[in-house]
């Protein structure tokens, strides 16, 4: 009995606070749907660091025609297995090209085929797990950046879509205690810039789109500029609680999901710079982010862009009309068609992986039970 009281508790207290949750996102999402045709993010105060070109808090995505366009996306799979004496990951990335033809289904071509055998890579470096994982992470990168790269000088794209970030995101300063991992990562962005520097000569665009964003970088500049919008009435509200604690727990796509509509972005705006303390006197590019809901029942993407050619406005809106036009087919999941179909061909299965360890057991006469770390070979198990 006893048991069975401290898990309701346990769920009444954690239903509570999401009920809580809710209601002051609510609150949040309500307040800056009434605002945003108000709002100029163009003329926040630079001290609150929104660097835009956007006039309007939020944009209607244009409608574009894609007949004719080449349109690709690039995925990347991992399996990774960490044994005793080494680590071992397979990994696949799979570049989808889509050229759109007029009343007719697109051609499609796979770069560098439809399902491509894993890489297999391994590691008998001392690291640490954070370490492996970064290791594993840079190789999933370099294969998926080199698919971008052949798509480019084989098949000049108009755009190219990466799943996920368009930055290699890598914590710096974790891995630089290791000159081999250190080496790995300037490997990838040197692979990075060389994508870059094509798709710039190439004047192709080039985006990652995050489809499950935990951000909350647009939610935090805003917070900080709020006190300073209470001239327009619909803020007076916000006078009367203590919002601080409110916003803290809100990301970026919980405040958008109700503000956006469907085919609408938010403002674009700088999210960082290309270059970090590995990049020594080279040329740097500056990133910048938007928000965007493509589905009218799915939570907003956050699509990320080099400046690479024109201004930062003309590329947000030839990205999101881009992007918006191959996210239609399902109204409650809105990622890019080019994007699904790489995710597809790019995954790998746990028993990849386990049938790879017992061929390599049997190799150096050894049982794959006897090569699993501790942890995952128990002797008992209890019944279920």
């Amino acid at each position: 009995m006893a048991v069975k009281n401290t898990i309701d508790e346990a769920i009444d207290d954690i239903s509570k606070r999401i009920r809580t949750y809710n209601e002051h996102r609510k609150l949040f999402q309500d307040l800056f749907r009434q605002v945003k045709d108000k709002l100029n993010p163009s003329e926040f105060p630079t001290a609150f660091d929104i660097k835009t070109s956007d006039n309007l808090f939020t944009l209607k995505v244009p409608k574009t025609n894609i007949d004719g366009l080449k349109i690709a996306g690039i995925d990347g799979g991992v399996i990774h297995r960490s044994l005793n004496y080494f680590d071992i990951a397979l990994i696949r990335a799979v570049g989808v090209l889509f050229y759109h033809r007029k009343d007719s289904k697109p051609l499609v071509r796979y770069i560098p085929e439809e399902q491509p055998f894993p890489d297999i890579l391994t590691s008998i470096e001392p690291l640490s797990q954070y370490e492996i994982e970064s290791l594993i992470s840079i190789w999933r990168m370099q294969k998926e950046i080199k698919c971008g790269i052949d798509l480019l000088e084989e098949d000049h794209p108009d755009i190219i879509i990466l799943d996920g970030s368009v930055l290699p995101v890598i914590d710096l300063r974790q891995i630089s205690q290791s000159k081999f991992l250190l080496s790995q990562y300037k490997k990838l962005k040197a692979q990075y810039r060389r994508l870059y520097t094509l798709c710039q000569k190439n004047r192709t665009a080039l985006c990652g789109v995050v489809k499950d964003s935990r951000s909350a970088i647009l939610t935090n500049k805003l917070s900080a500029i709020l006190p300073h919008l209470s001239k327009l009435p619909e803020f007076s509200k916000l006078v009367e609680i203590d919002y601080r604690p409110i916003v803290k727990q809100l990301r970026d796509t919980d405040l958008l999901y109700q503000v956006l509509d469907t085919n609408e972005r938010t403002f674009e705006f700088l999210l960082s710079n290309f270059n970090d303390d590995s990049d020594k006197d080279l040329p740097d590019f500056n990133i910048h982010c938007f928000y965007m809901k493509t589905a009218e029942f799915d939570t907003p993407l956050r699509i990320e862009f080099p400046v690479l050619f024109s201004t930062e406005h003309e590329q947000a809106q030839t990205i999101s009309s881009l992007v918006n036009a191959v996210s239609k087919y399902n109204p409650e999941y809105g990622l890019p068609s080019v994007i699904i179909e790489a995710d597809a061909r790019a995954r790998l299965q746990e028993t990849d992986a386990d049938i790879l360890v017992d061929e390599i057991a049997s190799k150096i006469g050894y049982t794959s039970f006897s090569l699993q770390k501790r942890r995952n070979r128990l002797p008992f198990k209890t019944s279920g």
